[in-house]
């Protein structure tokens, strides 16, 4: 069934359609539409559950290749004489059990931490039932009942108006505009955008003025709000470029195996006539050392750390994978309001007695200018508490007025003293301005505050200095100029006139011959750091994109003071454009204007078609779809709706701007870390495998697979995990984001990794083969056993060679090193030696394994630098 159209009807069909009437339901009617309709709440999305959480972890390569590898141990150890595979087997199975709990446990602590369930609706309201007022809970208001609506107040449902006295609402948390929104019972266009259905009160939304009566169309997930939480539950997350890039690898990596566990499965079964279970159970220990089996454990490491990190820097984390993600943004698509700027009007300029003033700054010599403010708060809806110059209420506009005139020195509470408000016109949509009326030193006077076309239409005279002058008057006529001058940068300008009223006056003369006596303009101010963070991310090649709800004048004024383009692209054209057009045209837009959600989505998804990774800000419920949709979803945490923060991947503790940009700063700082130890574990792991090859070829099998695994945790786990902390480099943010297609195996990667190899088979050929005169194959095989380990810290030195960072930057890899050279001792010098096979090494083994791993190290150092002047580290 099609929905009507509320905001079009008339009132007596709305009372028709809904089955009520103007004074409410009664209380049986009310229970039975409860029961049709349902509570009037925003459904809470589940929480992921510990169980479902916990098997999610083993929808991973890795993972799936390690256990498969490990149901191979178990099952060959069956066989008679190979109940050792079984120790290899468990083995595999604790490196699975360490890595799966490290990732659950990380995202069960962010679900915990950030676990926003939707309570938009959950408050209280009052209704007429049977034409008495009642105060409900919000969750019982069913379509039909007529809501009571006062200052202050939160709307529980969308609601059509009745009636509406001087009636304003924020609905900046919905659509975007910051501006309060002036409420007429009067239907408006069938076709009217969202922002325009003055005729509407939407749930979720704020009464900030006046008062009124509404009778209520939908509730809970057919609202506006639960439309958007609805289609929230419907999309589908996409894959970081992160995750993407891990499987990538994974799949990579398998290929390696396979190719490797065939060459040598060749060689033992052709060359070397080995019987085939030997070449089955060598195959397989070298397919397990060919995979780096700590590398899921130190890829989650690094993302939990970087998430620490950033929490630290007050950014919250809901998904690990999101950390790397960040470090890749090349566009961020901001929200204006409420996350550029501080979603709070201010009076920062005034035009009277022919000049501009600017705000703020000491009034007390210009009488002109504490006049105009004088008139400002008196014909002026805002309150204040009792005894304290803070808690004034109201609409934005007006509370802004309050707080200029008491930062001038003017007290709200004597000057309405002063002047006691006898009568009022209120103000509405039609009009465009409103009039109260005075006692002031025993006459009357009237104040009009409005539109500054509607309030000079009413006026004969205008104001300069201290002389009055006719409207048609040129020094008048710069008034409608200065309007047009502020409005173009971006100012909301409201103007005000007055004049004395005779005795025995009518209402109407209260708006004619009017005095004009100047200009307020006012502006929703950038967040302090906004302009600074906005700059950094520019420095470090990423493109701000300024997608807001405001006009495109308001959105270039405040565009122009952050240092963001001025190209605007006017949401309301869109429909005349194509996607592929719009793809093309966002390549240089600055500014979307008049942006709708459905808009955001439109303009994020024409951004990823051309292969970008966006990020997109905001904290407004209409700010969810686009904020799920993007690459990263950053949530303001202090303003952000709870929605907003449910469908984030990231949330802002601070609401700062600048906080984005740190939070980018440790994702590239992670990446590069995630680049290092890649580039470590792969190198050490595949030279291990073409050692084991080249040795298997000339008749000796060197490792085994239990060896294997041991030097893979020793000298990969620690290290690497180590090298993960590395600190950020100083030019980090002042490269371009690296491409979305761009792998974390690069040319230079490729080659160092090459380099290392061959290196690598050098060194441990020679190792060997000084330990065969020394002592035999056993003495040989503990020497090379011995000699990985050492090498590894020589490899983790030529690797962060790649950053020019120094040996002392990073303790814990220092740290980590001693411990692996300890637990290696451990192996050789305790009984655990049986277990691996091995024998205690006396010193001529130390003198010849020392300066070989020594010689090696440098010679990868000089090496690694020739290579990056062939192949740059980074792509240009």
């Amino acid at each position: 069934m099609e929905t009507p159209a509320w905001h079009n009807l008339g009132l007596p069909e709305i009372y028709q359609q809904l089955g009520t009437r103007p004074e409410g339901l009664t209380d049986s009617e009310a229970t039975v539409r409860l029961q049709q309709h349902g509570r009037n709440e925003i459904l809470r999305r589940k929480p992921t559950s510990p169980w479902k959480l916990f098997f999610k972890q083993f929808a991973n390569y890795f993972i799936l290749v390690l256990l498969f590898a490990a149901i191979l141990a178990f099952a060959v150890s069956f066989l008679p004489g190979e109940s050792g595979r079984r120790l290899t087997g468990w083995f595999i199975l604790g490196i699975i059990v360490v890595s799966v709990s490290l990732n659950f446990f990380e995202e069960y602590r962010a679900q915990k931490e950030l676990e926003a369930l939707d309570r938009l609706l959950v408050f209280k309201t009052k209704v007429l039932r049977a034409g008495a007022p009642l105060q409900i809970e919000a969750a019982q208001v069913v379509p039909g009942d007529v809501l009571i609506l006062v200052h202050g107040q939160k709307v529980p449902a969308d609601a059509r108006l009745i009636e509406a006295h001087s009636l304003r609402t924020d609905e900046s948390a919905l659509t975007g505009e910051s501006v309060g929104v002036d409420k007429s019972p009067e239907p408006v266009a069938v076709g009217a955008a969202l922002a325009e259905r003055t005729s509407m009160v939407f749930a979720s939304t704020y009464i900030t003025h006046g008062t009124g009566q509404a009778v209520a169309v939908r509730t809970g997930m057919a609202t506006e709000v639960g439309l958007i939480a609805g289609a929230l539950g419907q999309m589908v997350e996409r894959p970081t470029p992160f995750q993407v890039e891990v499987q990538k690898m994974a799949r990579q990596m398998t290929i390696i195996v396979a190719s490797l566990a065939a060459v040598v499965a060749v060689v033992l079964l052709y060359l070397l006539r080995e019987p085939p279970l030997d070449v089955a159970l060598n195959t397989l220990s070298l397919a397990i050392a060919t995979i780096p089996e700590s590398l899921p454990i130190v890829l989650t490491f690094a993302l939990a750390l970087g998430a620490r990190q950033m929490a630290r820097r007050n950014a919250v984390v809901r998904r690990l994978s999101v950390v790397e993600s960040l470090g890749s943004v090349d566009i961020i698509c901001t929200d204006k309001t409420g996350t550029l700027t501080q979603n709070l009007m201010t009076l920062q300029q005034l035009f009277v007695g022919g000049d501009l003033v600017e705000l703020p700054q000491d009034l007390s010599a210009n009488s002109g200018a504490l006049e105009l403010l004088r008139a400002g708060i008196l014909c002026n809806e805002a309150t204040q508490s009792e005894g304290t110059g803070d808690g004034i209420q109201g609409d934005p506009v007006d509370t802004a007025l309050v707080k200029a005139a008491q930062a001038a020195g003017l007290d709200l509470v004597q000057v309405r003293k002063d002047s006691p408000r006898l009568n009022v016109i209120p103000f509405s949509s039609e009009r465009k301005m409103m009039t109260t009326i005075h006692s002031r030193d025993g006459r009357q006077v009237s104040i009009t505050k409005g539109a500054p076309g509607p309030v000079l239409a009413h006026c004969s005279r205008c104001r300069i200095g201290e002389q009055d002058y006719p409207i048609e008057d040129p020094r008048c006529q710069i008034v409608r100029a200065q309007v047009t001058d502020l409005q173009g940068r971006g100012f909301y300008v409201l103007g005000v006139a007055g004049r004395d009223l005779p005795e025995g006056h009518s209402l109407e003369q209260a708006e004619s011959g009017l005095t004009f006596l100047g200009l307020l303009a006012l502006i929703d101010p950038p967040r302090a750091g906004a302009a600074e963070a906005i700059a950094r991310a520019q420095g470090a090649g990423i493109r701000v994109v300024m997608i807001t709800g405001d006009n495109g004048l308001t959105a270039q004024a405040i565009a122009g003071t952050l240092g963001i383009g001025q190209r605007v692209l006017d949401a309301r054209t869109l429909g005349e454009i194509t996607r592929p057009e719009l793809t093309e045209k966002m390549k240089t837009v600055d500014i979307v204007a008049r942006a709708t959600p459905q808009v955001k989505q439109q303009v994020l998804q024409a951004l990823q078609d051309d292969g970008h990774v966006v990020a997109m800000t905001g904290d407004g419920v209409n700010d969810a779809t686009a904020l799920k949709q993007s690459d990263v979803g950053v949530a303001m945490g202090l303003r952000g709706t709870d929605i907003a923060k449910e469908s984030a991947a990231m949330v802002l503790l601070d609401d700062n701007f600048s906080t984005i940009v740190a939070a980018v700063e440790e994702g590239r700082r992670i990446f590069d870390n995630i680049r290092k130890f890649t580039n470590y574990l792969l190198s050490t792991s595949l030279g291990e495998v073409f050692v084991v090859l080249a040795l298997s070829i000339a008749g000796y099998f060197p490792l085994s697979a239990i060896m294997l695994l041991w030097v893979n945790v020793v000298t990969d786990l620690v290290p690497a995990s180590a090298l993960a902390a590395d600190p950020v480099v100083p030019h980090v943010m002042k490269r371009r984001p690296r491409r979305h297609n761009e792998p974390i195996l690069n040319k230079a990667i490729y080659a160092t990794i090459i380099g290392s190899i061959f290196r690598t088979l050098i060194a441990y050929g020679l190792i060997f083969w000084v330990g065969l005169q020394f002592g035999g194959v056993t003495y040989a095989r503990t020497m090379l056993f011995t000699s990985i380990v050492l090498h590894a810290f020589t490899r983790v030195m030529v690797v962060r060679q790649m950053d020019s960072l120094s040996i002392w930057s990073n303790r814990t890899l220092l740290i980590s090193y001693a411990v692996a050279v300890g637990l290696q001792l451990l192996a050789l010098y305790t009984p655990l030696r049986d277990i691996f096979g091995v024998i205690a090494l006396d010193w001529r083994a130390w003198a010849v394994m020392v300066p070989v791993t020594a010689g090696s190290s440098f010679a990868g150092v000089y090496m690694t630098r020739w290579i990056l002047k062939l192949f740059p580290l980074w792509e240009k």
